[in-house]
């Protein structure tokens, strides 16, 4: 018998004992033997970019430079990178006001001052001007449509700059194979229109437990097609450990730089399993806010567990379904109980306008059945929003574990992933 801790969010563990016998995989990310120095990674990176010219080398003092940055549901060290980023524009004598910081919401709820400050630093934020609205609103230019027929409208702020900056992370993705690279710029500066029908048509357009962990699929050919129309000039993305370290730092061409990147994010973050287990254990942390981050890392733990089996998932829940999403709220809870053929028909009626919030409900449908029964432990879900989500409840793992052999029989394998928001599994 052996005991495992498991993080249902910063600060908050919980533990539960499994026999030796029944132990099939703990899949945890691979530790890197020494991390690079944190301040001269950074540097590294841009001074030796993929597939571009060093900003130096690029950029004249007359540039109106946007740089766009994720927001707050992604651990990008955006406050550690920028400066650097910053002071490189300076000293090709780009002012201050010729710089514009972009947050790139998607979906998500504009970011409160508190969360400004704790993602590009109290000085970047009170020197430069920052654009962090609602993606409903806001001037958008029309570039015409992408090789699907997908309107693309770009917030004219990103257009009209001279030159595009994206600050960003690699993690797997259930929509883009992984974060990082093109998907800033769509969802992330994209209009309604344009996300909506992004969304939409990405969740039908491939399997999705085919599209996690997959640089290249037919989602991620959208938004390198209108990153190429708009004009994304460089990218710095992220590769860090569980403890929020930075493991390495690409910089460089949108598309170049990033495949480098995620050849490296697949060696930490996809875990060789022996084969999928009978009952899966896995954490939402760092998913761990509400459904609408969480359906990743539920998504991600299918890969892990048979078809037939149990999974046990560990959701903090503070926003409970849709918080960091409320725009997506009404949209979410009338739609997670259906299944997907209904969700499509409901659309081709005409009864769903919102077809961004299907993103939620169309993946829980798709994976859903494939288990016998999820078995949810939680601090802020509410019995509805369980029943919605037609998972079962325990009050803690232990006992949510001691179901699953009641389901499973009492020789049933068992893996546990511990951070579940950014693991893959793969048989062998």
């Amino acid at each position: 018998m052996a005991t495992y801790e498991l993080l249902f969010r910063p600060g908050v563990t919980t533990q539960v004992e499994v026999d030796d016998r029944n132990m099939l995989f703990y899949a945890a990310h691979r530790k890197v033997d020494v991390l690079p120095d944190q301040a001269a990674v950074i540097d590294a990176a841009l001074d030796n970019p993929i597939g571009a010219d060093r900003l130096e080398h690029t950029l004249n003092p007359n540039a109106r430079v946007v740089i766009i940055v994720d927001d707050i549901t992604r651990p990008t060290p955006t406050a550690k990178i920028l400066p650097v980023i910053l002071a490189r524009l300076a000293k090709v004598g780009i002012p201050d006001e010729a710089v514009l910081i972009f947050m790139a919401l998607g979906t998500h709820r504009p970011m409160t001052y508190e969360e400004l400050c704790v993602k590009l630093g109290d000085e970047v934020l009170a020197r430069y001007r920052v654009i962090n609205r609602d993606y409903r609103v806001g001037d958008y230019v029309d570039l015409g449509t992408t090789a699907s027929g997908i309107p693309i409208a770009v917030n004219r702020e990103i257009v009209d700059a001279d030159f595009r900056l994206a600050i960003g992370n690699i993690v797997p993705h259930i929509t883009s194979g992984w974060g990082g690279g093109s998907k800033i710029i769509l969802p992330g500066v994209c209009s309604q229109k344009t996300v909506d029908r992004m969304h939409y048509a990405a969740c039908l357009m491939q399997p999705v437990l085919e599209v996690v962990g997959q640089r290249d699929n037919q989602a991620r050919v959208e938004m390198d097609d209108i990153a190429g129309k708009i004009g994304l000039d460089f990218i710095v993305n992220t590769v860090l450990d569980e403890a929020q370290h930075m493991v390495d730092v690409f910089a460089g061409h949108y598309i170049v730089a990033h495949r480098a990147a995620v050849a490296l994010a697949q060696e930490v973050m996809v875990v060789p399993i022996p084969k999928p287990a009978d009952i899966v254990i896995a954490s939402a942390h760092p998913c761990h806010f509400d459904y609408w981050q969480g359906i990743k890392p539920y998504v991600f733990a299918h890969l892990a567990v048979r078809e037939g089996g149990v999974l046990i998932f560990l959701l903090d829940g503070v926003e409970r379904l849709c918080g960091d999403a409320p725009a997506h709220e009404k949209t979410v809870r009338a739609c997670l109980p259906l299944t997907v053929a209904e969700q499509v028909a409901a659309v081709g009626r005409g009864e769903i306008a919102d077809l961004a919030g299907l993103n939620v409900p169309l993946y829980h449908a798709m994976v859903r059945d494939r288990v016998q029964r999820t078995i949810c432990v939680t601090h802020h879900l509410l019995p509805e929003d369980l029943a919605l989500l037609a998972f079962d409840s325990a009050p803690d793992v232990q006992t949510a574990l001691d179901h699953a052999y009641d389901l499973m029989g009492c020789d049933a394998t068992v893996g546990i992933i511990p951070f579940g928001g950014e693991t893959l599994t793969r048989v062998g």
